[in-house]
């Protein structure tokens, strides 16, 4: 499953009429740069992290197993500058998570400032059997 590439792929589609703001498809680091932080107004979407287990064992060793997927994404912006839009930008971030196929799928965002900037932590968390 490429999760990630689902949800870069609507998050894509959700800001296309956000002409202020993109998406990479790099992940928002390098061994020696936070990306996400030089490229504001830019969403990075980081690996997906996944997490197996055992939902029902089973006689037959033929256990059902539960997949929860963990997906973070980032956005900086200028804190004093802020465009007019963030909120609805910020919402449609939120909602990439409809690009996934999931029976269970929650979006959440986190904020933090640092020397004027706005940084919008997003995590996407799927579960699957």
């Amino acid at each position: 499953m490429a999760i990630r590439d689902d949800i870069i792929s609507r998050i894509t589609t959700n800001l296309s009429g956000h002409t202020s703001y993109s998406i990479s498809s790099e992940l928002p680091y390098t061994t020696d740069q936070v990306l996400y932080l030089k490229n504001m107004r830019t969403v990075y979407v980081d690996e997906q992290q996944e997490e197996v287990t055992a939902l029902f064992n089973t006689l037959d060793n033929n256990d059902i197993n539960q997949t929860s997927t963990t997906v973070t994404a980032y956005l900086a912006v200028d804190a004093k500058n802020q465009t007019s839009d963030i909120d609805t930008v910020v919402s449609n971030v939120l909602l990439a998570r409809d690009g996934v196929t999931a029976p269970i799928k929650d979006s959440s965002v986190t904020t933090s400032i640092e020397n004027d900037v706005l940084t919008y932590s997003f995590e996407y968390n799927f579960v699957t059997v």
